[in-house]
């Protein structure tokens, strides 16, 4: 058994829905189901012991709540609670495993959460908004999915609604409503409400989420048409003045997420620079309101831009490849200091990235 025979087949479907729809890409996938209870068969004593840092979702009976963090109240197995964990791929071996399986099948950054939510719990989670697309692996028990269309663009952002005090209301009904069993797979795409329940369940549940970030590591639409900007003014001789943030609120979703969305790259099919630039041309139209010409952007000033995206990404992923292969080999440091390191050379590349497009 392995995470990449599971991963794979995951491939055609996940294209298809990539940043449109959420979508049960699997059930009750045996091989699955056991892989991900092996990998967090010590998820307990590594939180109990302090080795895993966690907190837990504070407790609520409405699903249009706010989400808070708190502090783990006791040992994991007796909260009556969601206990979370995220970055847990950089302390549980058979989690690094998973990451360093989806790097070499879906070819993006990725990092591992853990969830355990205690049995008959009406609101496990509120809804909310999340900044990167996820896959859901059912490992134990089971959960209820309730899946939401993009709430409308206001003052918070679209990425981080329903936390820290913001409530999502008028969810309207879900696009997709499910219990996940062991073996299930699910797909969320960036910035879909959902939330969470174990009524009338079975069990303590016990999933991971797989992020695959795009919005963080400047891998999205939107950081392409701002280098394809600074290229297109380079060549014309202009100066490359700050660009000037663009208003989102009253923006709808379609707009917004026209270049607030991941690139279409990975997931098992080869790149297309030209379908890329042509895309990008048609999206940035949308999110700009008038055509891309009158930007002075040309297709050529976007192939500039995305070879240099293209190549951080792959920095990005190697980066990647040592920081999981270091947690599953047992190298390096206490686990805390690793993850503190690992991060720490993320960001460097960042930096790299935004000092080859000269934002320094």
């Amino acid at each position: 058994m392995s995470w990449s025979h599971v991963l794979r087949p995951l491939c055609h479907e996940l294209q298809r829905a990539w940043n449109k729809q959420p979508l049960l890409l699997e059930r009750c996938n045996r091989e699955a189901a056991h892989l991900a209870e092996e990998a967090l068969k010590d998820f307990s004593l590594f939180v109990d012991s302090g080795l895993l840092p966690a907190g837990s979702a504070a407790p609520t009976s409405s699903a249009t709540a706010s989400w808070w963090s708190q502090p783990v109240p006791g040992r994991t197995r007796d909260v009556s609670n969601t206990v979370y964990a995220n970055n847990a791929g950089l302390y549980l071996p058979g989690l690094a495993e998973l990451c360093l399986s989806a790097l070499a099948t879906f070819q993006w950054p990725c990092a591992a959460n853990v969830y355990r939510t205690a049995r008959a719990i009406e609101v496990s989670v509120p809804c909310h908004t999340d900044r990167q697309d996820v896959l859901v692996f059912q490992a134990t028990g089971e959960k209820r999915w309730q899946i939401y269309h993009p709430p409308q663009i206001g003052d918070v952002d679209p990425l981080r609604r329903g936390k820290d005090g913001d409530v999502m209301e008028d969810l309207g009904k879900p696009l997709l409503d499910v219990v996940l069993e062991p073996g299930d797979v699910l797909y969320v795409p960036l910035g879909y409400g959902h939330s969470t329940s174990t009524a009338q369940l079975s069990g303590p549940s016990l999933h991971i989420t797989l992020n695959l970030d795009s919005v963080i590591w400047g891998l999205s639409y939107r950081l392409l048409w701002s280098a394809s900007l600074r290229c297109a003014r380079l060549r014309r001789g202009e100066n490359d003045e700050a660009e000037e943030a663009t208003k989102t609120k009253g923006m709808s979703w379609q707009r917004y997420s026209s270049l607030q969305a991941p690139l279409p790259l990975g997931l098992g099919q080869e790149d297309e620079p030209d379908e890329i630039v042509a895309q990008l041309l048609e999206r940035a139209e949308l999110w700009c309101g008038q055509a891309p010409s009158v930007e002075g952007v040309l297709p050529e000033d976007v192939h500039q831009a995305l070879q240099l995206i293209q190549e951080h990404r792959q920095k990005l992923l190697t980066l990647q490849k040592v920081m999981y292969a270091e947690v599953m080999l047992g190298l390096g440091e206490h686990p805390q200091q690793r993850e503190a390191a690992h991060w720490s050379a993320l960001q460097a590349q960042m930096q790299t990235l935004f000092t080859s497009l000269g934002w320094t």
